[in-house]
């Protein structure tokens, strides 16, 4: 189901989740090392930014990969983020806005490592980057995760 646009002034931090895939549908997926488990690039809507900017930028900051192509808009999660998941301190909503991504360059390598920057808590941190094929386990990625997973599978069916 999908959740309802959140409204300014609601105090649900908005998030845009890149949602990478190479040619032969495999998801784009990294281990983060202060967090405990897998994720996508995912990252908060800064001030001014619009959701589609954010995906790029995140991408680009947690990955080292920048994305020109088009964007597929997947439509939103709303999450209820609890205090102490992915470093955060204060339980919190957040609107995950996902995008599919298709990368049309060259082949990416199988599995690669990326040192984020851009953000004052993942600075300097150690991203370790892999395909998530279509069959393969959801183990080690939190619901929202495996939700947006479920969704880009779902689109890459259709």
């Amino acid at each position: 189901m999908q959740a309802q646009e959140a409204l300014p002034g609601d105090g649900i931090i908005g998030k845009a989740c890149a949602c990478l895939v190479d040619a032969r549908g495999r998801l784009l997926v990294f281990d983060h090392p202060g967090d405990g488990g897998l994720q996508l690039p995912k990252g908060t809507i800064e001030p001014g930014e619009t959701p589609e900017e954010a995906a790029r930028r995140e991408l680009l900051e947690e990955s080292g990969l920048a994305f020109d192509g088009p964007l597929q808009d997947l439509g939103t999660l709303l999450r209820d983020c609890a205090a102490g998941e992915e470093s955060n301190r204060h339980a919190h909503a957040q609107l995950w806005h996902l995008f599919l991504m298709r990368w049309q360059g060259d082949a990416l390598p199988e599995h690669f490592a990326h040192t984020a920057h851009g953000s004052p808590e993942e600075d300097g941190l150690v991203f370790a980057f892999r395909w998530l094929a279509a069959g393969d386990a959801l183990d080690g990625f939190a619901l929202p995760y495996r939700q947006a997973i479920a969704r880009v599978r779902a689109t890459l069916l259709a």
